[in-house]
């Protein structure tokens, strides 16, 4: 299934970062920060990892290649969202230099990897009753209209 990100969870997830989950096939989680992040197309969005982060993940991608993923901060989000997907470790190529060399300039960040994590999956996390709707069966502009019903707010890049 098509996962349609709409501008303003481009950037939430631009703006703040996310916290990024995979698991072992037997379910032992791991997390790491990804600190920056970037839609690369639609339905698609890179993180510029460190090499320390990426060795946390890399093992456990490579038996398992799913991908979780939150916003960073979500106390200060009032419209959060969990995202899934298939995630691919890259070292190399077109996608990792542009993502890394702007996680140098933007944030300081030298990436020793960057984690390509192809959507499939996303779900509301918004407390109440639309918790836990999945919201990746939307066409675009269902998915625009019923964002733009309930929320106004799109967060300021922060350094």
């Amino acid at each position: 299934m098509t996962v349609n990100l709409t501008e303003r969870m481009k950037a939430w997830v631009e703006a703040m970062g996310c916290h990024l989950c995979v698991a072992t096939p037997e379910g032992v989680p791991f997390v790491v920060l990804g600190r920056y992040a970037r839609a690369t197309a639609d339905g698609e969005v890179a993180f510029a990892l460190a090499e320390d982060e990426a060795k946390v993940i890399a093992p456990v991608l490579s038996r398992n290649p799913r991908v979780a993923f939150g916003v960073s901060r979500q106390g200060g989000i009032r419209a959060a969202y969990q995202f899934k997907g298939t995630g691919e470790l890259l070292r190399s190529g077109e996608i990792f230099d542009a993502v890394r060399a702007r996680a140098k300039e933007e944030k300081g960040i030298d990436a020793g990897a960057v984690l390509l994590v192809r959507l499939t999956e996303l779900y509301c996390t918004k407390p109440g009753y639309e918790a836990g709707l999945r919201l990746d069966g939307m066409t675009p502009e269902e998915l625009d209209a019923w964002e733009r019903q309930r929320w106004k707010d799109v967060p300021r890049k922060r350094n």
